[in-house]
């Protein structure tokens, strides 16, 4: 179990690392605020925050230990709210509670964070430090999962918009797509964030317990498949996505 969690971490970070550079290079051209949202996210959280804060218990020492927890979780604040302000940005740029909402997310993130960085401070033991740190680390997976929640409630919601306007050929059939796998990646992602949270308050370490080591490997995986066909779809898949959206007019006509 430990051999493909290790394999989908990689993957994972490899996936968000490269999405990443392609939606921040991408913003630069556009000026857009979501790509570099979403890049930001990529890049801070699954890209580097989180790597860093597994692999901070196995740092040689406790100065770099330390060291690595704090940038780690820093950047996994930063990402997850980078995210909270995209869902409130793109998704509904002219209401006024999705941002209070996010705001009150990344206060969450702020807290949650912060406990971890004083858990690993307050305590030499590394061994103690999983406890003192139980309820911060749930915080953190219950306001991302409840960020995912809420993009997969407003991907869905999207596609459905797109959808009808399919029908009367005023929308793009990999723009439809992409809204679909959005809202599929905010349920994987909501799943395998509350299985952690859940966990950890039942007093499980998530780190060795099959249950959530499990829930997080499959999640990671199925998470960096959709992006590659989010942001970088190979031309198979768009090439499929075109018939099948093809066959369903003729279906109807």
């Amino acid at each position: 179990m430990g051999e493909l969690s290790l394999a989908c971490l990689v993957l994972y970070t490899a996936t968000s690392l490269v999405v990443s550079v392609r939606l921040i290079l991408r913003s630069r051209r556009s000026r857009g605020v979501p790509e570099l949202l979403m890049g930001l996210t990529f890049l801070a959280a699954p890209g580097t925050g989180y790597p860093l804060a597994v692999l901070a218990p196995a740092m040689p020492s406790r100065e770099l230990t330390i060291a690595a927890i704090v940038i780690g979780e820093a950047l996994i604040v930063f990402g997850c709210s980078c995210f909270l302000l995209f869902n409130a940005k793109v998704f509904r740029p002219s209401a006024s509670w999705p941002t209070a909402a996010a705001c009150v997310g990344i206060a969450a993130l702020v807290v949650g964070g912060t406990g971890v960085v004083l858990a690993y401070l307050s305590t030499p033991d590394l061994a103690l430090v999983g406890e003192r740190s139980r309820g911060a680390m749930a915080l953190l997976l219950f306001t991302l999962g409840l960020g995912y929640a809420w993009t997969a409630t407003e991907g869905t919601r999207y596609h459905r918009m797109l959808r009808r306007r399919l029908a009367l050929g005023l929308a793009e059939p990999m723009v439809a797509n992409r809204f679909l796998l959005w809202a599929v990646a905010g349920v994987v992602s909501t799943v395998w964030n509350s299985i952690g949270a859940y966990y950890l308050l039942a007093g499980a370490n998530v780190m060795t317990h099959p249950v959530p080591l499990l829930a997080t490997s499959l999640g990671g995986l199925v998470s960096a498949v959709l992006q590659i066909l989010i942001f970088m779809p190979p031309g198979w898949y768009a090439r499929w996505v075109g018939r099948e959206r093809g066959a369903r007019a003729l279906a109807t006509a």
